[in-house]
C-alpha cells in the first residue's frame, strides 16, 4: 500500500469517528462495551494495579476512563479523530488521563524522552482501521519498557455453532453487495506484524450471544456503518443495518458475537 492511499485512507478515517464521537458516547453509556472490552484486554496482558499504559486509537477515552477508574493506570490516548479528543477532553476529568490527536505510527510526536516507558499498550478496537498497522506496532514498541505488552481486540466476527460467517449470509439473504473487506487491516497482518515486534503471542476470544439490538446500536455509530455500506450516504446506512440484521432471526439462538484478543511481550 503505497504512502497516498494510506494517506487517504486515514482521512477518511479520521473524517468517519469526527462524524461518530456524540453516537459512540450514547453507545456507550447504554452497553458499557467498550468498557467491558478494555477489561477483557487487560486481563489478557496481565495487566498491574497502577500501570502505566499508552492507548493507541483511543476514540473519546472510553477505554482510558476504565483502565483509570478500575485499575488506576495512568493513560495517554492518542487518535486520528480531533473531534472524539475534543469530546473525550471535555468529558473526562481525571489527573491519570492524557488524551492527545495523533498518528498510531508516530506516538513519540506526542510524547517525551521521560514517557516513553510504559508498561503496556493497547489497541482496544482499533488496529482494524490503521492501514500501517504493522509499522504502528514497530513504533509503539519503541515506547515501551522491556517486558512490557502489546494487545488488540479485534473487529467483530459473527459466528454459528459450526463457525460459519453469518454477515456474509446476512447480505445475501438481503441480496445486498458486501463490501470486498470490512477492515483495512486484517486479523492475520495485525498477528503478523505483533509477532515481528514481540513474543510469547498469545490469542484468545471474546463470545457475546447474539443480539439483534447491539448489532444494529453497534453499527449504527456512523464509522461503524461505514465498514458494511462504504460507498453509500450515512442515512441510506442507518436504514440498511436493521434489515441486515434481521436477517439473521432464525440463526440467533445458535449465534454468537466473538472479538478476537492477541498480545505479545516486549
Amino acid at each position: 500500500m503505497d504512502d497516498a492511499i494510506i494517506r487517504k485512507i486515514k482521512q477518511v478515517v479520521a473524517g468517519n469517528f469526527d462524524k461518530s464521537f456524540d453516537r459512540y458516547q450514547a453507545f456507550e453509556e447504554k452497553h458499557h462495551f467498550f468498557a467491558d472490552l478494555t477489561l477483557r484486554l487487560a486481563q489478557a496482558c496481565d495487566l498491574s494495579k497502577g500501570c502505566r499504559v499508552l492507548d493507541v486509537g483511543c476514540g473519546n477515552g472510553a477505554s482510558a476512563e476504565v483502565l483509570s477508574r478500575k485499575l488506576e493506570c495512568r493513560v495517554v490516548g492518542l487518535d486520528l479523530s480531533p473531534k472524539m479528543i475534543a469530546d473525550g477532553r471535555r468529558r473526562i476529568k481525571d489527573a491519570r488521563i492524557r488524551l492527545e490527536v495523533g498518528d498510531a505510527v508516530n506516538p513519540q510526536a506526542i510524547l517525551t524522552e521521560a514517557e516513553c516507558n510504559f508498561d503496556a499498550a493497547l489497541y482496544n478496537a482499533s488496529i482494524f482501521i490503521i492501514p500501517d498497522a504493522d509499522k504502528s506496532l514497530k513504533a509503539v514498541a519503541t515506547c515501551l519498557k522491556h517486558g512490557a505488552t502489546i494487545g488488540f481486540s479485534f473487529y467483530p466476527q459473527i459466528l454459528d455453532k459450526e463457525g460459519t460467517d453469518l454477515f456474509a449470509l446476512a447480505f445475501d439473504r438481503c441480496d445486498l453487495p458486501r463490501p470486498k473487506v470490512q477492515v483495512v487491516t486484517s486479523y492475520e497482518k495485525a498477528l503478523k506484524g505483533l509477532q515481528e515486534c514481540c513474543s510469547e503471542i498469545s490469542e484468545s476470544a471474546w463470545e457475546q450471544p447474539f443480539s439483534q439490538e447491539f448489532l444494529n446500536d453497534f453499527f449504527s455509530i456512523p464509522a461503524q456503518s461505514a465498514s458494511l455500506f462504504p460507498r453509500l450516504s450515512y442515512e441510506e446506512r442507518r436504514q440498511l443495518i436493521p434489515k441486515l440484521f434481521a436477517a439473521l432471526t432464525d440463526d440467533a439462538a445458535n449465534a454468537k458475537i466473538v472479538w478476537r484478543l492477541a498480545v505479545g511481550k516486549v
